[in-house]
């Protein structure tokens, strides 16, 4: 969602003439995360953001994929994953991953929550005021992937 490639055809062989909607049990994994995936990006005023990765000054290891998205000082989405990239797929590498990340972040009161993007679920949140520049932000434990919604507060 964050960085561009997010399409999903419906084309994954349990959209059937009998089962237009899709609504078989085997499928309810996939709705299950494109609903999660709708939420988050709706939590935003999206229209407004642009593609952007440059708020992320440090902190991705190696064999770390991410992508972000901002209103520069007001709201950023930040989507990363763990795998190793082979010709135009990525393989997923399961693990038990934290990452301290250093985020480029103007002089502001944020809220920074990170879910869990299969499930929408909210894994942590924290409310800061940074006086502008580099702020440091740990991820909870996460297996494969985790997504970061910070979002100005009011003064």
């Amino acid at each position: 969602m964050v960085g561009g490639g997010s399409s999903f055809n419906n084309l994954n062989g349990v959209y059937t003439v009998r089962d237009a909607a899709g609504i078989a049990d085997e499928n309810k994994p996939v709705l299950k995360t494109m609903q999660s995936l709708k939420q988050f990006i709706e939590g935003f005023d999206f229209l407004r953001m642009r593609p952007d990765r440059s708020f992320v000054v440090s902190g991705m290891p190696a064999g770390a994929y991410y992508r972000g998205i901002s209103e520069r000082g007001e709201q950023y989405a930040l989507y990363h994953h763990h795998s190793k990239l082979k010709p135009y797929v990525y393989t997923v590498v399961p693990g038990a991953y934290e990452e301290r990340m250093i985020l480029d972040l103007p002089a502001a009161t944020y809220q920074a929550d990170w879910v869990n993007p299969s499930t929408g679920a909210v894994l942590g949140t924290k409310t800061f005021t940074h006086a502008g520049g580099h702020c440091s932000l740990s991820t909870p434990k996460h297996a494969v992937d985790i997504a970061l919604r910070i979002k100005r507060r009011p003064a």
